[in-house]
């Protein structure tokens, strides 16, 4: 959170402030954005040759960024509710005022991203006709719709040489990943996981495999989600299958094993938007869910489980990304390597209560609590300690990014998974 005075406690930002959450919005707009084929984001605009090999990668770098300088402004578009706020005043964002103090680029911070889908066919055709979008910083998600940037030449490759906090700091598990291999065009700004929560009481027994949701005990008190990407990807873990390795015969086994489930009537309602409140009702025992819900739904006092199942478990990432039409590319780069800064990270994961990408960052949410009081204190210390923001090396090593699909795989993918839910 933010530095509030040692007297004012912090809370969930989802209880708390006006409008919908990061995490919210994620619930509604990824079940809404399954729905949609992938017809909806082929979208006019000639493909660029996007550079794979460290020669080819260097020489966009350096034609890029070659005499780029500082302009001292910054335009940053982000989600709703998705950055540390001012308790007394929820228009300030004590990073960015610190960031100016520290750099003298003035920030323009606006709010405007609702999902992928809709922010994309705002902005395309600006880019396609050549023109600036309006912002030089923007956060997108690690689907397809980052790589339709990529591919359309959307996005600056970013000079990691000035980037050294991100070097330094970033997390092993966000770099180098299957939908920016190499970090070429994207750093993560927040993350989360994606497995099983669960009610121990309704339970009576500790999850530990996607295999326990065919349990016919739990027949009927099941959660699962209308969106084919997080579906899909639960299902090649539950079938033993790396989702970013996988294959369309991998894919079909996948949908065997969630139509077996939903067959066996073990599921009481596929949706994005209901689960955590029905889990919190109790009308579900056990659910798919984001980590970050469980933790939130703890705070307010439910008593949950979320366990990353034997099988493994999803990490997704939301990124921060270079607009290639830029006015002040400079301006941006530095504030995604600020971001870096374990205190910094630290600010935000505060607030906003995501699985933070900088490790180090939890040695000082720890000490911001040893230092509060009353319920500050216990907000910090359960934050600081909590796997559900600080995932331990085994829970990391048992995570797995989503499966990168191209337009035609797409097409089939949700030809497979669509279905499931919407019989």
């Amino acid at each position: 959170m933010p530095q509030h005075p040692a007297s004012r406690a912090p809370r969930p930002r989802a209880l708390t402030l006006p409008g919908p959450s990061r995490r919210e919005l994620l619930r509604a707009a990824l079940g809404a954005a399954a729905l949609a084929p992938l017809a909806a984001c082929s979208v006019p605009g000639a493909r660029v040759h996007v550079p794979t090999g460290e020669a080819e990668i260097a020489a966009a770098v350096t034609g890029f960024w070659t005499g780029r300088q500082k302009a001292g402004k910054l335009d940053f578009v982000n989600y709703t509710q998705y950055i540390d706020v001012d308790p007394a005043d929820q228009s300030r964002h004590p990073t960015l005022d610190a960031f100016t103090r520290r750099t003298g680029i003035e920030v323009t911070y606006s709010e405007l991203i609702d999902d992928s889908a809709s922010w994309f066919g705002r902005i395309q055709p600006e880019f396609a006709s050549g023109q600036g979008i309006g912002y030089d910083l923007m956060v997108v998600g690690g689907d397809s719709y980052l790589t339709k940037y990529i591919q359309l030449g959307y996005l600056a490759p970013l000079d990691h040489s000035r980037l050294p906090n991100f070097a330094r700091y970033g997390g092993s598990a966000f770099k180098n990943t299957s939908f920016d291999p190499g970090n070429v065009y994207t750093v993560p700004w927040q993350s989360g996981m994606t497995g099983i929560g669960y009610d121990p009481k309704q339970v009576g027994r500790r999850i530990t495999s996607w295999q326990d949701l065919l349990d016919p005990k739990l027949r009927g008190r099941i959660g699962m989600w209308n969106d084919a990407v997080q579906m899909g990807n639960i299902a090649l873990l539950a079938v033993g299958v790396d989702p970013e390795t996988s294959t369309p015969a991998d894919w079909r086994k996948a949908a065997a094993w969630l139509r077996r489930q939903r067959d066996a009537g073990m599921v009481r309602s596929y949706s994005t938007a209901t689960y955590q409140s029905s889990l919190q009702r109790g009308d579900l025992a056990a659910s798919l869910v984001y980590s970050g819900d469980v933790f939130q739904a703890n705070q307010s006092g439910s008593h949950l489980e979320f366990v990353i199942p034997d099988e493994g478990g999803l990490l997704w990432t939301d990124n921060l990304c270079i607009p290639s039409t830029a006015a002040h590319p400079v301006d941006a780069l530095s504030y995604m390597d600020y971001v870096y800064r374990p205190d910094v990270a630290a600010r935000i994961s505060e607030t906003v209560q995501f699985v933070c990408p900088v490790p180090a960052a939890q040695k000082v949410v720890a000490a911001d609590a040893a230092a509060a009081t009353g319920e500050r204190r216990a907000v910090l210390g359960a934050l600081s300690t909590s796997p559900l923001v600080f995932p331990t090396r085994d829970d990391q090593s048992k995570l797995h990014h989503l499966r990168v699909l191209d337009e035609e795989e797409e097409q089939q993918w949700n030809a497979l998974f669509e279905p499931i839910y919407q019989a």
